[in-house]
């Protein structure tokens, strides 16, 4: 039956002008329409099978006075449209995923460049990790970096963007920084290129803005801060590695994390060896052969897992 012939029934019935065939017709439409919706409108197993009882019941009856029909169809109608709405939620609460932590690593000799949720940009150094939601909800956008990244935030003023990076928490609401926090640092290091950012422990805070540097002391729980060159920093998201009058010790630490490799030195004083250099994506021979032809008495031996002995004499 269609809705405009439901609705002339009921006018029929309404002005005592129904016949007994149309009677029943509404009585059996009364009876199909519990039949067809009563697994819908039953909110649980226990529900749906009440609910199948008194259908049951209903259509077993011999005698089904019209004048119950109206009371019945309006408590149909009730049950189904409250019955509809429920269902509706449920499923668009079913469809709410929960938020799904993700952690990224990379080796030493890798570098990843990540794209988060809100459009924020990372480019994450040799072997660091970073863990971030794959969708920011709530009032505030959380990261947690252990190692270094450098991060272009998208800009949200009403949604600070937040680093842990172990007792230190970088704010910022939308700017360019770079974060070294690698564990076995004595310090961890805040350098700004655009915008600012606020550094904070459980004892200070400082404010940076382009070009300065905030620096936490693991043992002092102190933070300074201070004007710098911030290319110095940034050099190695662009594939450039800088020594500066650089003792060969450090320089072979860097050059672990950037080639993924073990130095091992014959002669403990050649640590002492100072480098100026800057390289631009250079195979790692080529570096080698950089500082042998620089530092005359130097000379470096490949060895078995990635090792490298370096041996010889510093003539600085």
């Amino acid at each position: 039956m269609t809705e405009k012939e439901i609705k002339g029934l009921m006018e029929k019935y309404l002005n005592g002008t129904i016949t007994k065939k149309e009677e029943s017709l509404l009585e059996l439409f009364d009876i199909d329409l519990l039949s067809k919706n009563h697994g819908k409108i039953a909110h649980g197993p226990a529900h749906k099978k009440r609910v199948a009882q008194k259908l049951a019941q209903r259509t077993n009856r011999q005698e089904r006075p019209i004048y119950k029909w109206a009371k019945v169809a309006a408590s149909i109608a009730v049950l189904i449209g409250v019955a509809y709405t429920v269902h509706v939620n449920t499923r668009v609460e079913e469809k709410i995923e929960p938020i799904v932590e993700l952690t990224k690593t990379t080796k030493w000799g890798q570098k990843l460049n990540i794209t988060l949720a809100d459009g924020t940009r990372i480019r994450l150094n040799s072997g660091s990790t970073i863990t971030y939601p794959d969708r920011f909800e709530g009032t505030v956008r959380e990261v947690v970096l252990e190692g270094e990244a450098f991060f272009d935030v998208a800009k949200n003023p009403n949604k600070p963007f937040v680093i842990k990076s172990g007792e230190v928490l970088t704010t910022v609401l939308g700017t360019s920084f770079n974060i070294n926090t690698y564990a076995d640092s004595e310090q961890i290091a805040v350098t700004v290129a655009t915008g600012k950012v606020k550094v904070a422990s459980q004892e200070n805070e400082i404010h940076l803005g382009p070009n300065e540097q905030g620096v936490f002391d693991k043992k002092t729980k102190t933070i300074s801060k201070k004007v710098t060159d911030i290319t110095t920093f940034l050099n190695w998201k662009d594939g450039i590695i800088h020594f500066e009058d650089t003792r060969l010790a450090n320089v072979a630490e860097s050059l672990e994390r950037w080639y993924g490799v073990t130095f091992v030195f014959e002669n403990g004083n050649v640590g002492d060896c100072h480098v100026t250099a800057t390289y631009s994506n250079e195979l790692l021979s080529a570096v080698l052969e950089s500082i042998a032809y620089a530092k005359k008495g130097l000379h470096y031996e490949f060895l078995e897992n990635n090792t490298i002995l370096i041996k010889g004499r510093c003539t600085d």
